[in-house]
């Protein structure tokens, strides 16, 4: 072989190992270097990535929040609103009560003013009739009249049972003429007492344990009074209706 291809081979050689030696000393840190700042940059896009997961994880849960607060407070605007009707209608209502109670007060006390004017009216026109029947009685007075009433109350005492009758009581204006006795005795029989009492004006009272029998000129009187008395009110009652 010629000398100098072995020498170019040598050479060659050389060269080559000195590339690989070059290559290996300086290429290594190179690659090394190249290495680490691709997983540095393979960390910062998963540490990126994972940021914005939790960004996006955080919008929607802010929107959901968002969301949820949305209906809270149309839930709570509806249930602000629902008890201000409410309110509004129990104001309606009680007022509508206190219109409906003072119109009934009102309409009591018109009544009550009604019944009060009737009923001094029908005391004067019962006193007015009390008081003529009391002069017609003693324009009329006199034995006819008590024997008359007397009459009259025998009349309603034989309506009463005859154990009733015994131990009656009798009550007249003046003492019985022998006539008025005479009727008593056959009603009552001879076992009754007497007693004078002024004020019934005529006529006499009779009182059994069954009840009491009044034909006294008091008690027509009374009697009228309270007639009239009723017939005034109801002429004021209709009255008022009509009005």
């Amino acid at each position: 072989m010629a000398p100098w291809v072995v020498n170019f081979l040598f050479e060659t050689v050389n060269f080559l190992l000195l590339v690989g030696a070059l290559g290996w000393l300086f290429f290594k840190p190179v690659g090394a270097a190249l290495d680490a700042e691709r997983d540095r940059r393979a960390k910062e896009e998963g540490a990126a990535a994972e940021q914005r997961a939790q960004a996006e994880a955080l919008g929607k849960e802010a929107r959901a929040a968002l969301e949820e607060g949305g209906r809270e407070t149309e839930r709570r605007r509806a249930e602000i609103l629902a008890a201000a009707e409410q309110q509004a209608a129990r104001i309606r209502e009680d007022a509508r009560q206190a219109i409906e109670g003072e119109r009934r007060t009102f309409a009591r006390e018109l009544e009550a003013g009604r019944q009060a004017q009737a009923s001094a009216l029908a005391e004067a026109v019962g006193r007015i009739a009390a008081a003529s029947v009391r002069h017609l009685l003693d324009a009329l007075d006199g034995p006819s009249l008590d024997l008359a009433l007397v009459r009259g109350a025998c009349e309603q005492v034989r309506g009463l049972p005859q154990s009733a009758r015994r131990a009656a009581t009798v009550e007249c204006a003046r003492p019985l003429d022998p006539a008025s006795r005479e009727l008593l005795e056959a009603a009552l029989g001879a076992g009754f007492s007497e007693r004078t009492v002024a004020a019934l004006g005529a006529g006499i009272r009779v009182t059994t344990t069954a009840g009491q029998v009044d034909a006294s000129a008091l008690a027509i009187g009374r009697l009228a009074a309270r007639t009239l008395a009723s017939a005034a009110a109801d002429a004021s009652d209709r009255g008022g209706g009509d009005g």
